[in-house]
């Protein structure tokens, strides 16, 4: 499924050699840095819709640019991923992790009981850079919800 795959070209993310382990401190504060962008800009992190707004909201106003013109959306992007990502850590209580295999290290969400793994920032990327609507944020967060066990979200869902 391309929303738990790193790289869209991976046919079976289960089967590379994933080594997961804990963010060290100058990781975790990078991500409360770009969750903290999303805050101040109004975004409530505990809102999906919220975030998807933001996400269509900057990535139309980012397009709207002439291309030559336009910044570079890294700093956007990232924080809308990592906003995303807490949002699933919030919600279904999995954990931020650093994920590497032989395509190398990404940022993930994991959950431990089912091995689901979500790579937040990356596919915001991946979805801004191919011009997709902002609906790919709720229909990851229901199908992590489907996966994740009931007894690990949050019990205000």
């Amino acid at each position: 499924m391309p929303m738990f795959a790193r790289r869209s070209a991976r046919a079976d993310a289960s089967k590379a050699k994933l080594r997961l382990r804990d963010l060290d401190d100058r990781e975790r504060e990078w991500v409360a840095a770009h969750v903290d962008l999303i805050i101040e800009a109004g975004v409530d992190v505990d809102d999906a819709a919220r975030i998807r707004t933001y996400y269509e909201r900057s990535a139309a106003a980012w397009r709207r640019i002439n291309p030559p013109e336009r910044d570079d959306p890294r700093v956007t992007v990232n924080a809308i991923g990592a906003a995303f990502g807490e949002h699933l850590v919030r919600r279904m209580r999995l954990r931020w992790m650093l994920a590497e295999d032989d395509e190398g290290i990404e940022l993930a969400v994991y959950d431990l009981r089912t091995g689901t793994i979500v790579y937040p920032v990356l596919l915001t990327a991946e979805r801004w850079m191919a011009e997709a609507p902002g609906d790919f944020l709720a229909e990851t967060a229901d199908l992590v919800a489907a996966k994740v066990p009931a007894a690990n979200r949050k019990r205000h869902e």
